[in-house]
């Protein structure tokens, strides 16, 4: 407990009336300086014999929190005590801003309070939030106590996800594709996987009806569609092609496209130029685990995007790769043709926003809505090319 601006005054107050009622000998004086003690005197009782007994939980919504989509706070404070909880001010801090402040009404015992507030999410990374302070204050606001109600939360805060067009694997066979497990699951393949209900669409042919007959609904076998080509994703971490906000936009491209790959059910994989990391994604865990991963990545220095797709490029695997990196190095085009020529489709982005007149097989990352749109047109002509 400690007193308030208003509190030290009438302190000081009190204190002065005493000093010129007894100079003066004024009687009236010795009274207003009496009344301001008492006056203190029962806000230091008011606010020391309070008793709050409060649970408070604290939900981000929504649950996986993204670099530039709305997000907020839901405060839940359930008053666990046996009478009504006096006027609280409660402030919940907020890494990077001022937090959020809010005055909260009496709370009736067995009953709560909700309290929601804007979380700023403007950049990727671990956001801590909290704690929690309450601050109790007597009617007069003489004095005040302050109590921690809830510990810091770490949150992640992930890259922005663009929705790109669909993209599969293009012409070509990768040799080690098919010895991944399988992800996408099809009606129609080589080899059998499962038992399901039978909906409208379903060939007869694929009706198990042994297993029909002990079901009150028919059942259809369910087959899985071995996979002949890969999709890679290259994410290059070297600081020295990025301009301050180019990471930042080459990893949420980056996010977008292995997204955008997932969808087509080939084998995936993400490669960073920082020691040639490569991690093969076979399920959504996994893809959630990059996206984690990509939520706290930064920069590495000597990573180096050209041995990183020279490497990739020695042995002829097909498919689709998706080079994601900052300002385009001339060095590059020398590789760019045997890159296109080794694999069935070969997308660059580049996610500097400098201008630039970059080479016409560059992506350039202007805007959402931009690389969306260039995007969709490569996959269109490279479509069209194959026909």
């Amino acid at each position: 407990m400690r007193p308030t601006r208003a509190g030290i005054g009438v302190f000081f107050v009190a204190i002065g009336l005493l000093v010129v009622g007894r100079l003066l000998g004024i009687l009236e004086l010795y009274f207003l300086a009496a009344m301001a003690a008492g006056a203190l005197l029962l806000a230091v009782i008011y606010t020391a014999g309070a008793r709050i007994n409060l649970a408070v939980g604290r939900v981000a919504t929504p649950a996986r929190l993204r670099a530039g989509t709305p997000a907020r706070i839901d405060l839940v404070l359930q008053n666990k005590g046996s009478r009504r909880t006096p006027v609280l001010s409660a402030h919940d801090h907020v890494q990077g801003g001022r937090g959020a402040s809010v005055l909260i009404a009496p709370i009736k015992d067995g009953s709560d309070a909700r309290i929601a507030y804007r979380l700023p999410t403007h950049r990727r990374g671990r956001l801590v939030v909290g704690p929690l302070d309450l601050t109790l204050g007597d009617p007069l606001g003489l004095t005040q106590s302050m109590l921690e109600a809830a510990e810091k939360t770490a949150l992640m805060v992930h890259p922005k996800v663009i929705q790109l067009a669909p993209i599969s694997a293009a012409a070509g066979k990768d040799p080690t594709a098919d010895q991944q497990p399988i992800r996408a699951i099809a009606n129609a393949g080589n080899e059998f996987f499962a038992l399901r209900p039978y909906v409208i669409g379903d060939e007869l042919k694929r009706v198990n009806w042994r297993a029909s007959a002990r079901s009150e609904d028919l059942v259809v076998r369910q087959e899985e569609q071995p996979r002949s080509s890969r999709v890679t994703v290259i994410l290059d971490r070297a600081p020295s092609v990025y301009n301050e906000e180019g990471f930042e936009r080459a990893v949420s491209a980056a996010l977008s496209a292995l997204h955008s790959a997932f969808v087509g059910g080939d084998a995936l994989r993400f490669v960073t130029t920082a020691a040639d990391s490569s991690t093969e994604i076979r399920t959504r865990s996994e893809l959630n685990a990059i996206d984690e991963q990509l939520a706290l990545i930064e920069p590495v220095a000597g990573a180096s995007l050209l041995s990183t797709v020279e490497k990739l490029t020695r042995s002829r695997r097909g498919g689709t790769i998706v080079v994601v990196t900052g300002a385009v190095s001339r060095d590059l085009e020398p590789l760019v043709a045997k890159t296109q020529r080794t694999f069935g489709l070969a997308l660059f982005i580049s996610c500097n926003q400098t201008g630039a007149d970059n080479p016409h097989w560059v992506l350039d990352y202007n805007n959402d809505e931009d690389l969306a749109a260039r995007w969709r047109q490569a996959i269109t002509n490279s479509q069209a090319s194959l026909v």
